[in-house]
């Protein structure tokens, strides 16, 4: 009887320790509950063309991307948070594209996305991350529409637009002795907005300039013979261009027999890109006109100079301006969420709209401006040399466009949020 009792009271007591035990643990988790919760990586969704041609601009991106992270994350993360990435390609595609960052979205619950390298991409994935209320960061796509007639609070441009580097070449070839100027470039936003910008501002710069043709190649031509013999035939001084990446090199590449680049001067919007320097080695003309939105070379800078040595030393590459571009693009995404004290996409909007987020990069300082969602930073154009050094073509005489010249005016940025306003009011978007 003694026994059983001493049982009893014994089984009693382990169940007392059990519910005590268990009690303590749920007392434990209602505590550290949001600290186990704020330990969960911050994700990124990041879409580039990663294939075929045009593949190299987003190899360069999603390098730039997994070099950035691992330096963050070696750092201690964002907010204590480590983050990671998700790799897509879009194919250069507008459906694939779109699908892409709808799954980012629905399915791998990103926090926030970057890319993708098409402007036709990026102006579908406007009104899907505005309906998704996500914050898509732009740091290859260059159509300046996105921080203008298609602008929304979620798209921040990271990189200088069409329109920036178009103004600057205006001013950097103002003063040079073209008079009779011609057009070639992609038959879609991009090539437009770069032409447009480009003309409109020599013409306030050089009253005396003329029209003499506009050519619009499909994009991704493969044989621009019948483009180049209309060239031949206008007899310009000199030739616009935004073909860019593997347009530009089998432009140039079927050019060169033709005897074009001793007669006629260009000026390539993209030709400072290494996705075109490279492929075309030797074979790159001298003294061809060509805009960086990064060069390798410059700045001479502390950061900078290890940029490019840890890149190189990783990658087995020189970073091209995609590269540098979207590195700076993920450091922006550090400095905002830094501010805004959390991940939460509309206090992240409201901290960089409450006074302009100024961040260091290798190319130098950025200022993200809250009227546009656009970058304040200078434009460096320069000329063709080939580098024995460097086995490829790399700029000389290089000549920074001040950022005050060629960025949007108070005009230009009140018409922004007022045409935004607008289409809202009207339901468009």
């Amino acid at each position: 009887m003694l026994k059983k009792k001493h049982q009893k009271e014994e089984g009693m007591s382990k169940r007392r320790w059990m519910l005590g035990m268990a009690l303590g643990c749920l007392g434990l988790i209602s505590v550290l509950g949001p600290a186990l919760a704020a330990e969960k990586p911050i994700r990124l969704g990041v879409l580039f063309i990663m294939s075929g041609p045009m593949g190299g601009y987003g190899k360069h991106g999603s390098q730039a991307v997994q070099l950035a992270l691992d330096e963050i994350n070696g750092q201690g993360g964002i907010l204590g948070r480590q983050v990671e990435a998700i790799f897509e390609d879009d194919q250069m595609k507008v459906d694939r594209g779109v699908q892409v960052v709808k799954k980012f979205i629905d399915q791998d619950k990103v926090d926030f996305i970057i890319g993708p390298t098409s402007s036709a991409i990026a102006l579908a994935l406007a009104e899907v991350v505005q309906e998704s209320k996500k914050i898509l960061v732009l740091t290859q796509s260059a159509t300046n529409s996105l921080t203008d007639a298609k602008f929304n609070p979620y798209l921040f441009s990271t990189l200088s637009n069409a329109m920036m580097q178009s103004r600057a070449g205006a001013y950097f070839l103002a003063d040079k002795p073209y008079k009779r100027w011609m057009n070639i470039g992609p038959d879609y936003s991009y090539g437009k907005e770069s032409w447009n910008s480009f003309i409109g501002k020599l013409k306030e710069l050089k009253p005396e300039v003329e029209v003499v043709g506009e050519l619009w190649p499909k994009f991704m031509e493969k044989d621009f013979t019948p483009f180049i013999q209309k060239i031949i035939e206008a007899k310009p001084d000199a030739v616009w261009s935004s073909l860019w990446g593997n347009d530009a090199v089998n432009f140039i590449t079927q050019a060169l027999p033709t005897g074009v680049f001793k007669s006629v001067k260009f000026a390539f919007t993209d030709g400072a890109a290494l996705e075109t320097l490279i492929p075309l080695g030797k074979s790159m003309p001298d003294g061809v006109y060509a805009a960086a939105r990064y060069f390798f070379t410059t700045p001479d800078s502390p950061l900078n100079r290890s940029f490019v040595k840890t890149y190189f030393e990783r990658f087995k590459e020189y970073p091209d301006y995609m590269a540098e571009e979207t590195y700076a693009g993920v450091y922006f995404l550090k400095a905002a969420m830094e501010r805004a004290g959390t991940t939460e996409t509309e206090k992240v909007i409201a901290a960089i709209e409450k006074e302009p987020l100024a961040w260091e990069t290798p190319e130098g300082w950025k200022i993200m401006r809250k009227e546009d969602h656009s970058v304040v930073e200078d434009v460096v154009w320069g000329e063709t040399a080939f580098s024995e050094k460097y086995g490829f073509a790399v700029l000389k005489n290089i000549q920074s466009i001040q950022a005050e010249q060629i960025c949007r005016t108070p005009e230009e940025l009140k018409a922004v949020r007022v045409n935004y306003e607008k289409r809202m009011k009207e339901g468009k978007k």
